[in-house]
């Protein structure tokens, strides 16, 4: 197996001394997809922002394998981790308020390129239209503002911005939670695509475990702040060994209508 791109060692943050996440370790390949899943308030996304820099962490280490080798992100300043911004995205869950509804697509677009001093405009104007490709929107999106896309237009937008910078690792925070079903489809498997032409990195937060099941190698499951259960996707599915990862997996819907719902009881866990 290939050298780890991310490796998370006893991550630990509280806030005013409630603990939201507590000795997190955990390895990220590259080209991987890793799940990290749980229900609201299970810490998932406080770890994406530690690993990210966005929040600081308590305590523990984060290690990234960038360009120029590894990196200790816990370690460093803010001016120490700009250049490594390019190598590490974020696509946010809410496509509307996480766009600048001032700002055109190919303002929005351009912004990170001008941030990070790269490319002549020409090469910038280049880049902007080459991610608007692969991101399935047309060359016209470039002078309308957000409010004239529907959600799933402005998440292709989110994700295009997450990706003009040709980043190495990108954290998804629950970027298909708030779309319609078939629209979190088609965005999936957009991810997916850039994923096999560009050799991305996934790390994908979310609490809808079939979707996890859909895009995921493996998963990382949460639960107050701690992880209870990781493992390749599939063994996990079909053979959990925590009473909390069988109850989550109890809550997934069937596809076929005519089968109830019947998710575990949490008190017959002892959870």
């Amino acid at each position: 197996m290939s050298e780890p791109l991310l490796e998370v060692n006893g991550l630990s943050k509280s806030f005013d001394g409630v603990v939201a996440v507590e000795n997190v370790s955990f390895s990220l390949h590259p080209s991987e997809t890793l799940g990290i899943v749980g229900e609201s308030g299970s810490g998932k996304t406080t770890l994406a922002r530690c690993i990210l820099r966005a929040i600081d962490p308590d305590e523990g280490s984060v290690l990234f394998n960038g360009n120029n080798g590894w990196h200790q992100l816990h370690n460093m300043t803010e001016k120490e981790l700009i250049p490594l911004r390019q190598e590490m995205q974020m696509v946010f869950q809410d496509p509307f308020s996480s766009l600048n509804p001032r700002m055109t697509v190919q303002e929005i677009l351009e912004e990170p390129l001008i941030i990070h001093g790269i490319g002549t405009r020409s090469l910038r104007r280049e880049s902007v239209l080459d991610i608007l490709s692969r991101v399935q929107l047309e060359q016209d999106a470039l002078t309308r503002y957000p409010h004239a896309f529907s959600g799933g237009q402005r998440q292709r937008i989110g994700i295009a911005r997450a990706l003009i910078l040709k980043p190495k690792l990108v954290v998804c925070d629950e970027s298909v939670s708030a779309l319609d079903v078939s629209v979190q489809a088609q965005i999936i498997n957009l991810l997916e695509d850039l994923q096999q032409e560009l050799g991305l990195t996934y790390l994908f937060v979310a609490h809808d475990l079939s979707v996890v099941h859909h895009i995921c190698d493996r998963i990382l499951v949460m639960h107050q702040g701690r992880v209870v259960e990781q493992g390749p996707v599939e063994t996990v599915f079909t053979d959990p060994r925590e009473d909390y990862t069988r109850l989550l997996l109890s809550a997934i819907p069937s596809p076929d209508p005519d089968i109830p719902l019947q998710p575990l009881d949490r008190q017959m866990l002892g959870l």
